[in-house]
């Protein structure tokens, strides 16, 4: 199932209990409401009740109650028919309908305030002896209709007690009172007369019943109503909620098919999905980025495997050639033997030193802990000055190094970095150029610069002066492979540095490497 279908089902399963509950408790109340309201119609009719029964001794109910439970049978006068009605002196049927007064009644009708007293259809009420026997019934619009009571009904005095019975036909319930019977009169034979009696109270519940099916119908149609109103509701809210989701589906499929410039949206804002859009959008930045990356570190990689090749095959064809002269220099008088063994030398020393350098970039690209001996750059630019001054003596060298320098670094690595920058300077700038080293601190970091006072680089230069293989004229060829400045610019890496390179405001090039110094390392002032 998709999630909308399931959130839909979800939530009409929560509804369907929630409601379920909600109908069981308002039917149960609404149930002792109208019981209640019963058994209070009931209790107040019980004095013009028991008035009634006291002044109807001659009047016999129905042939249907005139047996109890023992099965003996009760004196009573010829019955009444099924149609004889019990009428009050108004002419209207006893109890029921207006206000109605009881013959005989002190209160005519009414209940211990005063207040008139009705009583549904078909009401019927006994008056029996201390023995439990049937000394008076009578029956609101008497009809073959009665509770089925048992024989023996008695109550102490003074208390109520309230059951429920069956109909003597089967069909219907009544809600029965059974209750002492009230004194009346003022004198002690009429007291006499109503002590150790019972009144029952039967009325039927056909009302009570008949209004909580009708309330269980209303509830079941406004249940079923607001159900299938909160699903079809629901169902458009959740498609109108989820439908960004599924755009960012849609989008997701393109970009899995490797269009990844797609972005997906909604993107942004408060709500759930812009916030998952912005999230989505935020990831397909990081791997377009990662890709360009990987893209152009393969072509980078395609690159120098093609400038290496190119670079060992110039030696590797020179020791080439210069054997086969060498392999048929006995038969030729004019081949110079020693210049061609010199020149095999040389071709594989430049080879050595090509090796050497593409291994050591090897072992810088690898992620690896870098050695923490404690090396002085200002010593290692010194020495770097010295052997410039020895190989160019037509050369001006400068050294501004006031103090100690010192880092935690590999310290041949660190050496190598500060020679290809003074070496770099001295082979592409004119015979005679100065050139000015610097050693110092700046804060936490520790900067060495070389500066040449030569023609400066052009912007393609700038971009590209520490890439590996490249150079500033890509056709000359036995000066060198392209390789010294990306080295200086794995060892900074290496140490946690940079190394950048700009043009001098009077002119020149500067290149600038930069690396921390360790917390605690002493500055000028702890010297």
């Amino acid at each position: 199932m998709t999630l909308r279908l399931r959130l839909v089902l979800a939530l009409v399963a929560l509804l369907t209990v929630g409601l379920a509950l909600y109908g069981f408790a308002t039917y149960s109340l609404y149930a002792h409401a109208q019981y209640d309201r019963l058994d209070a119609q009931i209790a107040a009719s019980v004095n013009a009740v028991s008035t009634k029964l006291a002044d109807n001794g001659t009047t016999s109910c129905s042939a249907s109650n005139s047996t109890n439970t023992s099965g003996s049978a009760t004196t009573s006068t010829t019955p009444t028919s099924a149609s004889t009605t019990e009428t009050a002196l108004n002419g209207q049927p006893l109890g029921y309908g207006p206000p109605q007064g009881f013959p005989g009644s002190t209160n005519q009708g009414g209940d211990h305030g005063g207040r008139p007293v009705n009583l549904p259809p078909d009401t019927y009420a006994e008056l029996r002896d201390s023995s439990g026997a049937v000394v008076s019934c009578i029956q609101v619009i008497n009809t073959s209709t009665e509770p089925d009571l048992p024989g023996v009904l008695k109550a102490p005095a003074g208390t109520k007690r309230y059951f429920t019975t069956d109909s003597v036909s089967g069909s219907g319930r009544w809600r029965v009172l059974v209750t002492s019977a009230p004194n009346s009169g003022d004198t002690a034979e009429s007291r006499s007369t109503t002590a150790n009696r019972t009144v029952v109270v039967a009325v039927p519940m056909g009302d009570v019943t008949s209004s909580l099916a009708q309330f269980v119908l209303i509830e079941l149609a406004a249940a079923v109503a607001l159900l299938a109103a909160l699903s079809v509701g629901s169902w458009l809210i959740l498609r109108r909620g989820l439908h960004p989701l599924e755009v960012m589906s849609t989008t997701a499929g393109a970009i899995t098919a490797g269009d990844l410039t797609q972005r997906v949206s909604p993107s942004g804002g408060p709500t759930e999905v812009g916030q998952l859009g912005l999230a989505l959008n935020t990831m397909l930045e990081d791997i377009e980025v990662a890709f360009n990356e990987r893209d152009e570190t393969e072509r980078r990689l395609r690159q120098f495997l093609a400038d290496a090749s190119h670079e060992l095959r110039t030696p590797i064809t020179s020791i080439q050639g210069f054997a086969e002269l060498f392999r048929v220099g006995a038969d030729h008088a004019q081949v110079d033997l020693p210049t061609i063994l010199r020149r095999i030398e040389e071709e594989s020393a430049r080879m050595k030193v090509l090796v050497e350098d593409l291994l050591l970039l090897a072992q810088l690209d690898q992620t690896r802990q870098v050695g923490t001996a404690p090396v002085d750059l200002a010593v290692l630019a010194a020495d770097a000055c010295s052997d410039a001054v020895a190989g160019a003596r037509d050369r001006p060298v400068t050294l501004d190094a006031p103090e100690p320098v010192v880092v935690d670094g590999d310290e041949a690595h660190l050496r190598q970095a500060i020679a290809n920058l003074v070496s770099n300077a001295l082979r592409h700038t004119p015979a005679g150029t100065p050139l000015a080293v610097s050693a110092r601190r700046e804060g936490a970091w520790a900067v060495i610069e070389v500066h040449d006072h030569g023609p400066g680089l052009d912007q393609e230069a700038l971009a590209h002066v520490f890439d590996r293989f490249w150079q500033a004229d890509r056709s000359r060829t036995g000066s060198g492979a392209g390789l010294g400045l990306a080295i200086v610019a794995g060892i900074a890496t290496e140490h946690g540095g940079s190394v950048a390179a700009t043009n001098a405001p009077d002119g020149g090039a500067i290149f600038r490497l930069q690396l921390p110094i360790p917390t605690g390392s002493p500055g000028p002032t702890d010297r």
